[in-house]
């Protein structure tokens, strides 16, 4: 069946859909946080300049080797209007976070410090949480649906 089958609502395969498995979520939460850890840390450790770049090698290769089968189905879940509001709450926490730490650092010095390594941990748990939730709740709804339509 057609990628365009899937997106449309139809199933492609019979059965319950299994999701991604709970460590892929941490992954992409470390990649999101990435960017945010090397600037925290790069200073004192130049090895943790070359975290993002192994993050996405490590996606890359998860995508065509383990995850190769499951490509339709991460593709429609990535286009689904849940994920493109995570991506955008994504956006705007990471906004407020920068604006809000800029000002409380700037009464509150030791916190300067330590800026980039709060915002890396918070964005690394909710795009862990909200991706996972995100699958979650499609996959509860996809295969509710395969048991009512039995």
């Amino acid at each position: 069946m057609r990628e365009a089958d899937f997106t449309a609502g139809t199933r492609p395969v019979e059965g319950e859909i299994e999701g991604l498995p709970g460590w892929y979520f941490v992954l992409v939460g470390l990649l999101v946080a990435s960017n945010d850890l090397t600037r925290q840390f790069s200073d004192r450790y130049g090895w943790v300049a070359l975290l993002p770049l192994v993050l996405v090698a490590v996606h890359l290769t998860l995508w065509f080797t383990l995850l190769s089968r499951r490509r339709r189905y991460l593709r429609a879940v990535w286009r689904s209007k849940q994920a493109l509001a995570l991506v955008a709450v994504l956006f705007a926490l990471r906004l407020l976070l920068q604006v809000g730490l800029a000002k409380l650092t700037d009464e509150a010095a030791p916190l300067h410090s330590y800026s980039h390594l709060v915002i890396g941990l918070v964005m690394l748990v909710v795009t862990t949480a909200g991706a996972w939730f995100d699958q979650w709740l499609i996959l509860r709804v996809v295969n509710r649906d395969a048991d009512h339509g039995r």
